[in-house]
């Protein structure tokens, strides 16, 4: 009996089964620039996890229609409004203008970013989740009007993520190294219920730059602050948080920064009358990336993959007056936390039910969240491509259980992007001495040696002798190799001389780099790659098509060519 041919997306020597099928764009000269997207995540399967199942067989009629309407929608943020889209459907796109001047001053990284979510008390009314600034709004589409606006960040959201199973609890990071975790099925609250910090009596009235409620409502309509993952000192993160994750199976958040910083905390809500404060993680490393990371998401319960922007290193590390740098390019990682079990042992999942019994805080130590040690790398690959500190990639994660893991990586501005099956990448390779630390190797030296030449610096050695033709050790510094390091009690040893020629050395030891993400390219159909350029891109219906914008509010829209997307019109996916 013949076995069953291999998916699509694990046949890595075949070109990709995806073909454009449509393209749409402005013909305005002024139109904007399409820089992020959130395509409408759900299909008619959703109900069954979703809640955990609790709505499985109770609207599925409802359920059916809303998928129908939206399957085929795609948001997208522009530069001062957000847009629905419908990329099959012959409905009219849906523009849901901006404040042109928000409270704060914004950069040119600063964009609106854009995410769906759900109420649980009305789940056939989907939500869209827009930032402007430091401003979160939510949009019913239903309704055609605005559902909600939440306020409280300290600087320019930076990304939105909702929760994969729990579509009404989503977050907002940003800027002022702080991410805020909501939920929509609350109301903002109206008047500030804080703690009383001591020696006072009243409560605190701090305000939201302490993870505390403000002196004046929080918002309108939906949706309430219910945690806030504070940046300080001692755990949270001292620069802006560019990117989270929800973890799928336990009450866990990942998040990503400019500090090269990936921490893992545990979401909780003692009071949702109040705010829950956390500034300690469960997990924090700056050891896995070299410069900013950009993203972070959840592979499996306990694998994640991160990726970074290209990095600006020092040719002498060594040496103070060698000021030349050069650029590493990025890196995506995909690395497992060793810590789950720790605190989430599965043996005593099903042991500790009830509130008496279950563990309410769980928390690490200082080795956990200020640098800890427990992860390790399952695979590392550099980026192609970036000439600059400002060319970033993004990446796009995509699982399901009838795919393996797939991410698409496009850089910005560029005219193609690549998708990489994760599962069939290799584990890391060790770099080998001779191409990490070449000049302690010196093959070039001992290949050309004259077998005298190496008998008679063996025998100098055996006598403790400089090898011939070089100086004795009082040549090389104070302090010598055959003479003990002596030093007071208690104090500490002189340091070891460093050599010109070390210092040379140093400088001209080759940078050690990872393989290149391997994947297959799909490039921006006929013309329009010399007048568009293409920004982000994502999988959508279950991987039957992939989205991308870019430039001059374009919409690219790539059909799964094999299986039963080959012949079929396009409809809403099972």
């Amino acid at each position: 009996m013949a076995s069953a041919p291999e998916p699509w997306f694990r046949r890595t020597d075949e070109p990709l089964p995806f073909r454009p099928t449509k393209k749409i764009s402005s013909r305005a000269p002024d139109a904007p620039e399409y820089r992020t997207l959130a395509c409408f995540p759900w299909n008619r399967r959703s109900l069954e996890s979703l809640w955990d199942g609790s709505l499985n067989g109770t609207i599925d009629e409802l359920w059916k229609s809303v998928v129908e309407k939206y399957w085929d929608a795609v948001a997208v943020g522009a530069d001062h409004c957000a847009y629905i889209i419908f990329t099959h459907s012959k409905k009219p796109p849906v523009r849901i203008n901006m404040p042109k001047d928000p409270p704060e001053k914004l950069i040119p990284w600063d964009k609106i970013c854009v995410a769906w979510a759900l109420g649980h008390r009305a789940p056939c009314d989907p939500l869209l989740i827009i930032s402007r600034g430091s401003l979160v709004y939510i949009y019913n589409p239903e309704s055609g009007g605005m559902a909600g606006y939440l306020r409280g960040h300290g600087g320019a959201i930076t990304s939105i993520a909702v929760h994969p199973k729990r579509p009404n609890i989503f977050c907002t990071t940003s800027r002022d190294t702080t991410t805020r975790i909501y939920d929509l099925t609350l109301s903002p609250i109206e008047f500030p219920n804080n703690p009383r910090w001591p020696p006072s009596k009243e409560p605190s009235l701090a305000g939201a730059a302490h993870g505390l409620h403000m002196n004046e409502p929080e918002g309108g309509g939906l949706g309430r602050c219910i945690m806030v993952l504070m940046g300080s000192r001692s755990g949270g993160h001292s620069a802006a948080v560019l990117g989270a994750a929800f973890s799928e199976h336990q009450p866990l958040i990942a998040t990503c920064g400019m500090d090269r910083c990936v921490k893992i905390w545990a979401v909780r809500s003692d009071d949702p009358e109040s705010i829950t404060r956390e500034d300690k993680p469960l997990f924090s490393s700056s050891r896995i990336h070299k410069a900013m990371v950009l993203s972070v998401s959840w592979l499996h319960p306990d694998f994640l993959i991160t990726h970074s922007a290209p990095a600006e290193m020092r040719v002498d590390p060594v040496g103070t007056k060698n000021k030349e740098t050069y650029l590493d390019p990025g890196e995506v990682v995909v690395w497992q936390w060793l810590g789950l079990n720790r605190f989430y042992p599965p043996d005593l999942e099903n042991a500790l039910e009830g509130p008496q019994n279950k563990q309410r805080y769980r928390r690490g130590c200082a080795s956990d969240y200020q640098e800890s040690s427990s992860f390790k790398f399952i695979t590392v690959y550099s980026l192609d491509g970036a000439q600059s500190r400002d060319a970033i990639h993004h990446l796009h994660a995509f699982h399901s259980p009838f795919h393996d893991p797939l991410i698409l990586t496009a850089l910005t501005g560029s005219d193609r992007f690549q998708l990489t099956n994760v599962a069939t990448l290799e584990p890391r390779k060790m770099p080998t001495f001779s191409e990490f630390l070449p000049e302690l190797i010196r093959k070039d030296l001992q290949m050309n040696w004259d077998p005298a030449e190496v008998s008679a610096a063996t025998q100098a050695v055996e006598k403790d002798e400089p090898p011939p033709g070089e100086a004795g050790p009082s040549s090389v510094g104070s302090t010598s190799i055959n003479e003990p390091t002596t030093r007071p009690r208690g104090g500490e040893p002189p340091p070891l001389p460093i050599s010109r020629q070390h210092r040379l050395m140093a400088a001209q030891r080759p940078v050690y780099q990872p393989e290149t993400l391997p994947g297959r390219e799909i490039q921006l159909p006929g013309d329009a790659a010399a007048q568009v350029r293409l920004n982000c891109t994502a999988v959508t219906c279950d991987a039957q098509f992939i989205v991308g914008v870019g430039t001059h509010s374009t919409i690219w829209i790539w059909k799964l060519v094999e299986g039963r997307a080959s012949s079929a019109a396009p409809s809403p996916p099972v």
